[in-house]
């Protein structure tokens, strides 16, 4: 669905409605994720423990770990965090891997 959405937003010969259709379905996608991510059922969350886990006592983890995709998996570009402090004027997140984009924002009545 992201995919879908970010090929229509830049199709000039796309509708509105078709753009606001496809936003619609890739942020109902993220967000049945994220409700799994917030409740301990991410994608990777349960392997990122195990390998924590196995380095923090010595064990040997394996080789998936230093996979191709499981790097890629790893390896966010682009982290985004939203502030629900309404006090804050501006707010500012950092990227989570060197060549990646952090963003962070607020949302307000008025706008984001």
């Amino acid at each position: 669905p992201a995919a879908k959405f970010c090929k229509l937003w830049l199709d000039a010969d796309a509708t509105s409605e078709e753009k606001l259709e496809a936003m619609r379905e890739a942020t109902k996608y993220h967000s049945a994720g994220i409700k799994l991510a917030a409740s301990g059922q991410g994608i990777e969350r349960h392997l990122f423990a195990l390998m924590k886990i196995a380095e923090k006592n010595g064990i040997p983890t394996p080789d998936f770990f230093s996979s191709t995709a499981y790097t890629k998996l790893n390896n966010t570009i682009l982290s985004t965090s939203n502030c629900g402090n309404p006090s804050l004027r501006l707010f500012g997140f950092g990227p989570v891997v060197q060549d990646g984009f952090g963003i962070g924002y607020i949302v307000r009545d008025s706008g984001v």
